[in-house]
């Protein structure tokens, strides 16, 4: 079982945006793997999230012009023999929990406030002062 990605599915979401979902499963030990699907998405920072003009551009500022949704879904310690059943189950989740919340229509604004508040309780980097 090689330990690269490998893109399983392409989701389309709206506005442009497409959620990538690929196999990362990879050997743990023995005859056991850990079965992981990611999720990921590059979601604009869009002028029409934000009320004021000025917290539009901090955005720009602090997260760029986009930023990037990652998801995983993983089981440890899984049998080779049970390897697909489980890469089944956990894209049944995907399909039956995340998508729904990827397809929603504000989710693009709603995921980059969200990521926007998160940056605005970052403390600026330590900086020493030489007196």
């Amino acid at each position: 079982m090689p330990d690269t990605d490998k893109i399983i599915k392409v989701c389309p979401l709206g506005g442009g945006i497409q959620a990538t979902v690929t196999d990362a499963t990879s050997h743990y030990f023995g005859g056991y793997y850990h079965v992981r699907i990611r999720v990921s998405a590059d979601v604009p920072v869009s002028a029409a999230a934000f009320s004021v003009p000025a917290d539009y551009q901090d955005a720009i500022t602090r997260l760029g012009s986009s930023v990037r949704l990652y998801r995983t879904l993983e089981k440890m310690a899984v049998p080779e023999g049970e390897i697909d059943s489980v890469r089944r189950h956990l894209l049944e989740s995907f399909d039956a929990n995340v998508l729904p919340y990827l397809l929603r229509d504000d989710f693009a604004d709603s995921f980059v406030l969200s990521e926007y508040r998160k940056a605005l309780k970052q403390r600026a980097p330590f900086q020493r002062y030489h007196l």
